[in-house]
């Protein structure tokens, strides 16, 4: 259906990838990954016949169709998002009308009735009289609303109108579809939806995305060819596994190549130290020049550099309050619209929360309120006194100042223990070399992005608000912001659609929904586990005992562990060395016992 043959593409002198040969039939899947600048938007631009390539050729079947989904913004305007949606569809029925027509009047034409054999096919290949009733399904799955059809389409942001474009591609049901990051534009309930679909998607797929929730089930279930495509420093590489398989061979391919490496130092070393010893000696001459030659010849095995996992220790600022912020019956509306009421929320100091909901739910307009920036319409917000607040939104990128450089911006109001060990801190970011002296009106969106959350993590906090810190960004530094997260050890309460850093940090999901907000105390596999059928805690709506209770006996089991972590290290011989740190953890062993009782009383009480 498409083959690539010996493709390279260069801009100017550097080559972005090299001996591109793939193969793409009916039903493949392919995930496309690498980091930002690597080719893989150009690789799908040559695809579609928008980039030529510099060396190699490209072979499609002929009639193929391919869908393209940019990660670049598209903007549509004119239509009501169902006549947008149904754009194609109207289209087919119109040349159908036009060809009946016309053999109405022609009825011996055999060319007429050829060209109305052709658009019937291509109209039943799109699931003919059924299109429409697929369309309805598949914008209600992205998450539009029966209010929604008869908007215009320029009403709608830039990610809902990348929604739009999506349900065209899937209705017109190309040969091949090309999707560049399009978990990007989706909150987790359509990321999941959109899964789904794909899997009984009978076309072939490549999808650009860093989301390994996402590819693995993607790719699971595939009944074609299915596996992942790298492109890194220039080299293209293939791996027939899913995700996760293909960052553990990608693991130990580079360790291997590392040992190799090593090894081929050592010999050259050696042939090097033999031709410096034998240079002067005749009988050897001919024998010192054919390793000459032979290192000559030697093709160096390159190890591509991989980034070291830094550990810092950001500043946290003290505090003793158990429960740092609390919102009572929390309204918002802007005019007439009520985007959320009978909020009651508690922060409590250690939670490690996951903010999440469908798009325009509200949580950005929480996040604001948790941070003090915004007003409810009702209620009461309450602060611990010593509350020290860190935040990142996408709105802060906008307030850098463009002619300072990465290290002057960092510099301001940064502690005394953040100013001793800079270079760690900006090394974790990704700062590294002369990174640090770039202005940052060069920076890219990307770095930007990076910059003001290291910004707002190494000032002094108690409680950090990141309102989707990894947005549109690579791999790399979607790695950098998770490391840097599990670093901080504050509270964080944290929005994103990224299920592997959800997974992999949170002790607690609040999802807004419908204007109310669910309360899971647990980690995301418990929210999976009682959203599929248990009873949660549920803001605005009469709490049940039995949820009551769940929710201490959640607290008193991550108390529990952590006091039991603290036990484990009175033991070490450390302690002994420093007393100072002895007795801050035992006063946290204490402090924990209080609060552990104190919840057992409450727990008890629920019982009765």
């Amino acid at each position: 259906m498409l083959q690539f043959i010996d493709i390279e593409h260069s801009i100017g002198e550097r080559t972005l990838f090299s001996g591109v040969n793939i193969n793409i039939n009916p039903h493949d899947r392919y995930g496309l990954v690498g980091a930002n600048g690597t080719g893989k938007t150009t690789l799908l631009r040559i695809i579609i016949g928008e980039v030529s390539p510099t060396c190699g050729y490209v072979k499609k079947a002929k009639g193929m169709t391919i869908g393209y989904l940019p990660q670049d913004e598209i903007v549509l305007h004119g239509n009501m998002l169902i006549i947008e949606v149904l754009k194609d569809y109207n289209v087919h029925l119109e040349k159908l009308s036009k060809l009946r027509t016309a053999i109405a009047e022609d009825p011996y034409s055999k060319k007429l009735f050829k060209e109305y054999e052709d658009a019937e096919n291509r109209f039943q290949k799109i699931g003919g009289y059924d299109y429409e009733a697929e369309a309805y399904k598949v914008i209600h799955g992205l998450g539009f609303t029966k209010d929604d059809h008869i908007k215009l389409v320029q009403e709608f942001s830039s990610g809902w109108q990348m929604r739009i474009i999506l349900a065209r591609l899937l209705l017109n049901k190309p040969d091949l579809l090309l999707l560049d990051e399009p978990t990007n534009h989706l909150d987790i309930e359509s990321i999941q939806w959109l899964e789904n679909y794909l899997q009984n998607f009978k076309g072939a797929i490549i999808i650009v995305s860093h989301d390994r929730f996402f590819l693995d089930k993607f790719l699971q279930g595939s009944k074609g060819t299915f596996g992942i495509y790298e492109i890194d420093t220039g080299s293209f590489r293939k791996y027939r596994t899913n995700y996760t398989g293909y960052l553990q061979e990608s693991r130990m391919r580079k360790q291997r190549m590392l040992q190799l490496a090593k090894t081929q130092t050592k010999r050259i070393s050696e042939i090097r130290e033999f031709i410096e010893r034998n240079r002067a000696n005749k009988s050897k001459a001919k024998l010192v020049k054919s390793r000459e030659k032979y290192l000559e010849r030697m093709e160096r095995i390159q190890v591509e550099s991989e980034r070291k996992t830094i550990q810092v220790r950001f500043p946290v600022e003290e505090i003793h309050s158990r429960r740092l912020i609390e919102l009572k019956n929390i309204e918002k509306k802007y005019e007439e619209k009520v985007v959320f009421q009978h909020i009651d929320l508690c922060i409590e100091r250690s939670d490690k929360i996951a903010l999440i909901g469908k798009n325009g739910a509200g949580k950005s307009t929480l996040c604001r309120i948790i941070a003090g920036y915004e007003e409810p319409s009702k209620g009461e917000r309450k602060v611990s006194k010593k509350l020290k607040i860190g935040s990142f939104s996408h709105e802060i990128l906008l307030k850098l100042n463009p002619s300072n450089t990465v290290l002057e911006e960092v510099t301001k109001n940064a502690a005394q223990e953040v100013q001793q060990n800079f270079r760690k801190f900006l090394g974790l970011f990704l700062f590294t070399g002369d990174d640090v002296f770039k202005k940052i009106n060069v920076l890219s969106g990307g770095e930007k992005t990076r910059l003001v959350i290291l910004k707002a993590m190494i000032e002094p906090t108690n409680l950090l608000i990141l309102d989707e810190p990894t947005y549109h960004l690579d791999r790399d530094s979607v790695d950098a912001i998770k490391q840097a997260i599990h670093s901080y050890q504050g509270t964080i309460t944290l929005v994103t659609h990224d299920r592997d850093l959800i997974a992999s940090f949170a002790t607690r999901i609040i999802e807004l929904k419908n204007g109310t907000m669910c309360d899971y105390p647990g980690d995301y596999s418990y929210y999976l586990w009682k959203r599929n059928g248990g009873a949660v805690r549920t803001s605005g709506v009469k709490k049940t005992k039995e949820s009551a209770a769940e929710r201490l006996k959640q607290q008193i089991i991550q108390k529990e562990s952590r006091r039991q972590k603290l036990r484990n290290t009175f033991s070490r011989p450390s302690m002994i060395s420093n007393p100072r740190k002895a007795k801050k953890l035992f006063d946290e062993y204490q402090r924990l016992s209080e609060e552990i009782e104190d919840l057992e009383n409450r727990l008890s009480s629920k019982e009765k």
